[in-house]
């Protein structure tokens, strides 16, 4: 006999209590790379090929501060600028307008994903760069 049909049995007797593993429809309609790439779209527009993989990081990175308190996200922004500002005081200010209108666009348009990144990996193909996002929910 299988393990879920001994459960179903002792749950009869009403010594246990058997719930689905999780609840039908939980799953999210878009992967996660996906959602990543939409958020990125105006970012990554700018970039070259070769510099793409940098800037999903930096996505990746701009998506998982969205989900600090306001204050914690003004204080890892601005170590973020000041280390990739370092050797460019120009690209200063083009890493800070990126990072605030991805803020800004994570609120608009993705205000209802609660997933994070938690590790990512471009791959090369033939003429292109495919995405692969390992995520897991926040807790609310």
């Amino acid at each position: 006999m299988g393990g879920l049909r001994k459960l179903r049995r002792k749950s009869r007797k009403g010594q246990y209590e058997v719930e689905p593993l999780r609840q039908e429809g939980t799953f999210p309609a878009k992967k996660m790379s996906e959602v990543l790439l939409d958020f990125a779209e105006p970012f990554l527009d700018t970039l070259t090929d070769e510099q793409f993989e940098a800037g999903i990081y930096f996505a990746a990175i701009c998506w998982n501060t969205s989900f600090l308190p306001e204050k914690k996200q003004h204080e890892m922004l601005r170590s973020l600028i000041n280390e990739l500002g370092k050797s460019d005081k120009l690209a200063r200010f083009d890493v800070e307008d990126c990072a605030r209108m991805l803020l800004e666009r994570k609120k608009i348009f993705f205000a209802d994903e609660k997933r994070m990144v938690l590790n990512y990996k471009v791959v090369e193909e033939k003429d292109s760069n495919r995405l692969l996002v390992m995520s897991a929910f926040t807790k609310d």
